[in-house]
């Protein structure tokens, strides 16, 4: 009969051998499986990507990485999702210079692969078709977007010529138009109050918020802060009293810049995302217009200490 030691010993042998072969099992299933491993550590990596440092890279599986050239090595187009793709702004590298509309349309040729993202998971590249009329101008005529198979498949929040392009857009994420994001304190409150009372004297009442959202637009370590904000009309429900949205350059409150108001009193305003259209100087800031009945997108570029709107805002928005 074996002794107490002999049995401790046996199993302490036991147990070493166990943890030895589980060790193999986990190099032999790494070498096995290396690349896809190394795929989804990278995809998992960029998904949660984020805010800071370098674009995030979303891979969706089985689809190719987006590696490649983007502004300035190479032309760029932007597209707002409606059924449709429809450009928000495009990059040419021959004249250097960013553009919006029809130019951004005839870069694009049919059969040429562009990227849909999702978000921070879930994209794709597809082939793009011919001109279309997008959903949101049903009944126009207007063939102001290209047609793609899928994109009822999922949510797709934007697109890309070439799919490298989703390397210069950062999108915002959707957290800031709710729950804690909102919460400032009354200084802040008070600062918006006098910034829109400086743009128009007569909205008075309590402020209140749509967005919250903190950004990087020119690399400084201190990010910029946008504020959607609004006052409601006491007496019509389906207007405001004001409505824009301003930035904090470097999070700095004393100096509230007013980046787009609106014209109608019946729309509010979010910030979509930052992107890098040229490669060049601040991020473009990429505005969504919601009312009612719809919405509209439009990109903005800073300049001095003023945003200047890039072409007209989509869905035929001139609100």
């Amino acid at each position: 009969m074996p002794t107490l030691r002999s049995c401790t010993w046996l199993l302490t042998l036991g147990l070493a051998l166990c943890s030895c072969k589980k060790g193999e099992d986990k190099a032999d299933d790494g070498k096995a499986d290396g690349k896809a491993a190394s795929k989804d550590t990278k995809g998992e990596a960029d998904a949660a990507g984020s805010d800071e440092g370098e674009a995030s890279l979303v891979v969706a599986e089985g689809d190719d990485n987006v590696d490649g050239p983007i502004p300035p090595e190479a032309s760029m187009v932007l597209f707002s999702i409606e059924g449709a793709l429809m450009p928000l702004a495009c990059f040419d590298k021959a004249s250097g210079a960013v553009k919006s509309g029809k130019a951004c349309l005839a870069m694009v040729k049919e059969g040429e692969a562009v990227r849909l993202d999702a978000g921070f998971s879930n994209a794709r590249n597809k082939s793009a078709g011919g001109p279309v009329v997008p959903q949101c101008l049903a009944g126009a005529g207007k063939e102001v977007a290209i047609g793609v198979e899928g994109l009822s498949d999922v949510n797709y929040k934007f697109a890309t010529w070439p799919p490298a392009g989703v390397r210069a857009v950062k999108l915002v994420k959707d957290d800031t138009m709710g729950g804690s994001a909102l919460s400032v304190d009354d200084d802040t409150k008070a600062k918006l109050l006098a910034a829109i009372q400086k743009n128009k004297a007569s909205a008075k009442g309590e402020v209140e918020l749509h967005q919250v959202a903190e950004v990087d637009l020119d690399g400084n370590p201190t990010k910029e802060v946008f504020y959607s904000v609004f006052i409601k009309n006491p007496k019509m429900s389906e207007q405001y009293l004001w409505s824009g949205i301003f930035v904090a350059t470097d999070g700095k409150t004393d100096a509230l810049s007013l980046v787009e108001k609106s014209k109608s009193l019946k729309d509010i305003f979010e910030l979509r995302a930052t992107v890098d259209m040229d490669g060049k100087d601040a991020r473009e800031v990429w505005l969504r217009l919601v009312w009612a009945e719809g919405g509209g997108d439009r990109l903005y570029q800073k300049k001095g200490g003023a945003f200047e709107p890039l072409g007209q805002w989509t869905c035929g928005a001139a609100r």
